[in-house]
């Protein structure tokens, strides 16, 4: 493969800084994997560890890759919301790793990660460790809780959030299906950073889709944390206004107050909403797990990364991608799969060159994401993003890129083009 046509669907990087790192003892654990050769092990088999697995192992077979995650199967969220309001089944977006291990020659462990050491460079696990020569990190997003607002991780499995797919997708559709005709949906879109940008409003233009068709003379409440819409916004005010005019209420610039599940009502700088269905999309940061593994300052949400190179500015050697890292320290990009997808190219890239005594080549990254406004239209965007020497960022790149004019049918058939081919190029 040509460097150029790899870096079109991939992308790369090299080293970085570190800082010191507290040991954590293993002398009691056992080596569950014994290291024969030069191993780069991953935490997280989502878009960005999945793709950094399968992509190491087609770059250089004598990489020894283990993948690490404590579920053995992963729901995909992008065309979650699909799922939601009927327009598809959870086994659509439900996708195994058995491609990986046999054709990639990928080392799948389904386990949960107790922490990381960084100076004996092991995994630790409550049975036992594995070494790594580089560790990716790539865990996904985290949610952030607020006692002072009643708003806390049981609240959650009462008022779904949704957006982790799986178990609470599920959970949210049932709830829908089984709320009254004529009755009320709240939907709280995220304050940004937040991953999926257009994912909350194709979220409301389907829900209200539902409603219109599903439960005739019911309503959606949208609250947005931000002042206006985040994502195609021409787009989406569009679908609003001449599709469900007289089944959405758009409210942007809402702060929380309180949640009181019990009454359904969420409390709010514009007045207290209660719905008989509420789904409460938090604000977000890094996953848990980066915190845990000591990949995150005291006071900050998103793992700092070299802006060339994706490594930890914190431990040497380990490198943090998808929706934990932060964009502040490498780019301009948003918090998505296709980001991810992108970010695990690049690392393994990096990885490789590094591995080889190379220098690692330009950061290129590509976002493309595509959203249903109905259950016959979609609308999309796609941007190019490169490291821009002068701004020390990966940036994007002019015009390149593009937006829909407007809303097609054509666009929905795209979008299933689409998902098949960012999970193909994933975990296939």
């Amino acid at each position: 493969m040509k460097r150029r046509d790899f870096i079109k669907v991939s992308v790369a990087a090299g080293l970085g800084l570190s800082m010191p790192q507290i040991v954590f003892s293993s002398e009691s654990k056992k080596d569950l994997l014994p290291k024969k050769q030069t191993r780069v092990a991953i935490i997280g088999a989502g878009f960005g560890g999945a793709t950094t697995a399968k992509y190491l192992r087609m770059l250089n077979p004598k990489i020894e890759v283990v993948l690490i995650d404590k579920n053995d199967i992963y729901y995909s969220c992008p065309m979650s919301n699909h799922v939601i309001v009927g327009l598809s089944d959870i086994k659509e977006i439900t996708i195994k790793y058995d491609v990986l291990q046999k054709k990639y020659g990928v080392k799948f462990l389904k386990k949960d990660v107790e922490n990381i050491d960084g100076v004996s460079k092991k995994i630790l696990f409550a049975d036992g460790y594995i070494e790594y020569d580089i560790l990716v990190v790539s865990p996904g997003i985290g949610f952030k809780y607020d006692e002072k607002i009643g708003y806390t991780k049981d609240v959650a499995e009462i008022i779904p959030h949704a957006w982790k797919a799986g178990e609470q997708t599920l959970k949210l559709a049932s709830i829908l299906k089984n709320m009254p005709k004529g009755g009320s949906v709240l939907l709280r879109v995220p304050k940004s950073p937040y991953r999926c940008p257009p994912g909350p409003y194709e979220r409301a233009c389907l829900i209200a889709w539902y409603l219109k068709t599903k439960k005739t003379g019911s309503k959606l409440i949208v609250i947005d944390a931000n002042d206006d819409i985040a994502s195609k916004t021409k787009l989406f005010k569009a679908a609003f206004n001449e599709l469900y005019k007289d089944t959405i209420e758009y409210i942007p610039d809402v702060d929380i107050d309180g949640i009181d599940p019990s009454n359904k009502t969420i409390k709010t700088s514009k007045g207290d909403i209660k719905a008989d269905v509420i789904n409460f999309v938090p604000d977000q940061k890094a996953n848990e797990s980066a915190f845990k593994f000591g990949l995150i300052p005291n006071d900050k949400l998103w793992a700092p990364v070299d802006p060339f190179t994706l490594e930890s500015t914190l431990i040497k050697d380990v490198y943090v991608i998808g929706d934990s890292a932060n964009r502040g320290s490498f780019g301009t990009v948003p918090h998505s799969g296709y980001i991810a997808n992108s970010m695990a190219k690049v690392v393994s890239e990096t990885i490789n060159a590094k591995l080889n005594g190379k220098n690692p080549p330009r950061p290129f990254m590509l976002n493309t994401c595509y959203s249903m406004v109905s259950d016959k239209e979609a609308i999309w965007i796609s941007t190019v993003y490169e490291f821009d020497d002068t701004k020390k960022l990966t940036v994007q790149v002019g015009k390149a890129g593009g937006i829909s004019e407007k809303r097609g049918k054509i666009d929905k058939e795209h979008q299933y083009s689409w998902a098949n081919a960012i999970w193909s190029d994933t975990f296939m």
